[in-house]
């Protein structure tokens, strides 16, 4: 019971916070907003809408109610394998995101997903990082973690979630070795240039949320949370990006008005002042890698796209829109991955740039 309070503690106070206007700040790295194809990044919408939405069921939403069709997709699809040799060809990995731990037993991110994945004859990995730990320690413990899974020799598809795609792109940078299993990596709300909340409530974090005694999860220090500052993201990126060799797949999340939690609504609101389309965490354009590649918008908020806190907290279901077909949008994005892969091998005559 202990636990459970301080979770809903701890969403509390994520979804209490100041105005995120910019700081100003003398070390931000200079940057443009530009378009895709400028920043060197592979439009790959329409495949993904083409493998996702013959799996949606028919008395469910209707496929562009999951995946917002926004100018601009156009093209061909990519080449896409049999599932079966999907299966054949590589695992599949999960890392949650900030507070994951926190909750775990209670909800664990793409739950559903991870399950049905192994009854369909994937074998599938949940890869835990301390849901307070900074990247730098969350990326040691996933090299661990790596280098203790059965030898096997198919490559690894890993899903990063939020501030999971910070700890796996520093796992890449900083642990090459455990990182050297991994083919591919599934940005799923990535947290790819932080947020510009995490300005304003790093002291409330620091002050409270940090230290505070949760049965599942340890104490941080506060530098979790200042590795998700706009900055601190920016900074890295500009050092390390020569080292990211791993190509890195996005799903953006921006939703709609009548898919945003009513819990998010506030922070929403706030990012609202600089972008109006953001997920109630992130501004869209946050999550995408430069020069990587970008599977879709998904109608679903930052939360919802990952966890069913509604199921989690019934009490409070009314403050959360979280029904959304996790599993399709990953097998989705499993199909299209390995499309891509197979047609850049070296072994494909035909094989296009990465």
């Amino acid at each position: 019971m202990i636990s459970r309070v301080a979770a809903i503690g701890a969403l509390a106070l994520t979804a209490c916070s100041p105005s995120p206007q910019p700081s100003y700040s003398s070390v931000t790295p200079p940057q443009i907003l530009t378009t895709l194809d400028s920043a060197g990044v592979r439009d790959l919408r329409t495949a993904y809408r083409t493998a996702l939405c013959p799996r949606l069921p028919a008395s469910g939403p209707r496929c562009d109610d999951v995946l917002l069709q926004l100018a601009g997709e156009a093209g061909p699809p990519a080449l896409v394998a049999p599932p079966s040799a999907t299966r054949e060809r590589y695992r599949i990995a999960f890392v949650p995101g900030f507070l994951s731990e926190c909750f775990d037993g209670i909800v664990r991110p793409f739950a559903e997903a991870m399950r049905e994945l192994a009854q369909a004859g994937f074998v599938v990995y949940h890869l835990p990082v301390s849901g307070r730990g900074s990247t730098e320690h969350n990326s040691a413990e996933l090299a661990g973690e790596l280098a203790a899974l059965p030898a096997d020799p198919r490559p690894l598809i890993v899903f990063a979630y939020s501030k999971g795609l910070p700890d796996v792109l520093t796992l890449l940078a900083r642990h090459r070795t455990a990182a050297s299993s991994i083919a591919a990596i599934v940005s799923v709300a990535g947290a790819m240039n932080g947020s510009p909340l995490a300005d304003h409530l790093n002291p409330a974090f620091r002050a409270w949320l940090s230290s505070l005694p949760m049965r599942r999860c340890h104490r941080g220090d506060g530098d979790e949370f200042k590795d998700l500052r706009p900055e601190v993201r920016l900074a890295w990126w500009q050092r390390h990006r020569s080292s990211i060799t791993t190509p890195v797949f996005a799903l953006v999340t921006t939703p709609r008005p009548d898919r945003l939690s009513p819990f998010l609504k506030e922070m929403y609101e706030e990012l609202a002042r600089i972008e109006p389309r953001n997920d109630g965490q992130l501004i869209w354009y946050d999550q995408i890698v430069p020069g990587g590649h970008l599977l879709g918008y998904v109608n679903a908020d930052h939360l919802g796209i990952g966890v069913s806190l509604s199921h989690a907290f019934p009490g409070l279901r009314l403050l959360f829109r979280d029904d959304v077909p996790r599993t399709a949008l990953v097998e989705a994005a499993i199909e299209v991955v390995d499309g891509v892969l197979v047609a850049s091998s070296p072994a494909n005559p035909a094989s296009p740039s990465r």
